[in-house]
């Protein structure tokens, strides 16, 4: 019981991290390899995304090992030929899964993405985990490993962590679509009171409740009452989808305040006027 306390806490940590303010497009990718390296342990992490129009496969890994750049041409060349490794959001109901769970060891060591991809680099199992979108692309992450394979457990981990990948990178780039146009002013005309306002504000800059509190002045059940009603108003259950709504709500109240101001276009003779005698 102890042992599993201490790893529900260690996870709720790199949760913690992971959401931490200064998530935006350009640090998801660290912020993934640095959560799911520290609920599941690897020799390296990667981070993979097909092109929905070209079909390109592009990766970004955590760190440089050698023969990697020959391993990922290799990897390019025969993934098709194999379900679990063509970046298939079907395979196993959308949930992680390694190749060793469609093959036996003697059999994945038989395959030639096996001989010319993880052989190389000493690496003997490939977890993958389907990072859900929206946006037509197609994303995992990616854990590798040397010695001992993946365990039915820590595929369990890495279930749990999942949804929070896919909910962090929507949130990362609705966050850096939104920019600088975020403000409480924005919010009071969308139906939220004043106080609403201002704690949502500082919701989408990622201040915890008791950040909140201080920074309003307020006591910290008065935060948890509004963003009740926050969470009502926008029809979601927690603070993570609220975030997402609000940062959305922001960009469409934006460019609709833009498109209602209208264009207005000037025009000056450049005639010399011609002066009357």
């Amino acid at each position: 019981m102890l042992r599993n306390s201490r790893r529900s806490h260690e996870v709720d940590a790199a949760l913690a991290d992971f959401y931490a303010p200064g998530l935006a497009a350009d640090s998801f990718v660290e912020r993934a390899f640095s959560l799911t390296s520290r609920v599941v342990p690897s020799a390296l992490n990667s981070h993979g995304i097909i092109d929905a129009e070209t079909g390109v496969l592009s990766a970004n890994f955590d760190c440089a090992l050698p023969g990697l750049a020959d391993a990922f041409g290799a990897f390019g060349r025969h993934m098709a030929k194999y379900a679990p490794f063509r970046f298939d959001p079907a395979v196993n109901g959308g949930k992680p899964f390694s190749p060793r769970d469609f093959y036996s060891g003697p059999a994945l060591r038989d395959l030639d993405i096996y001989q010319e991809v993880y052989r190389p680099m000493r690496l003997v199992d490939h977890c993958f985990v389907h990072v859900p979108t929206g946006d037509g692309a197609t994303v995992f992450v990616g854990l590798l490993r040397d010695g001992q394979p993946f365990t039915p457990k820590e595929k369990e981990l890495l279930t749990l962590v999942q949804p929070h990948l896919a909910h962090g990178r929507r949130m990362a780039f609705a966050i850096t679509a939104a920019g600088a146009i975020v403000s409480p002013e924005l919010f009071s005309g969308a139906g939220f009171t004043p106080r609403e306002s201002d704690v949502l504000y500082w919701l989408t800059q990622g201040k915890s409740n008791d950040e909140i509190a201080k920074l309003l002045r307020l006591r910290a059940d008065s935060v948890s009452r509004h963003l009740q009603n926050i969470y009502d108003k926008l029809g979601v259950e927690h603070r993570v989808a609220a975030t997402i709504h609000a940062l959305d709500l922001a960009r469409r109240l934006h460019a609709e305040a833009r498109a209602g101001q209208g264009a207005v276009t000037l025009t000056v003779s450049t005639r010399r006027a011609t002066r009357r005698r």
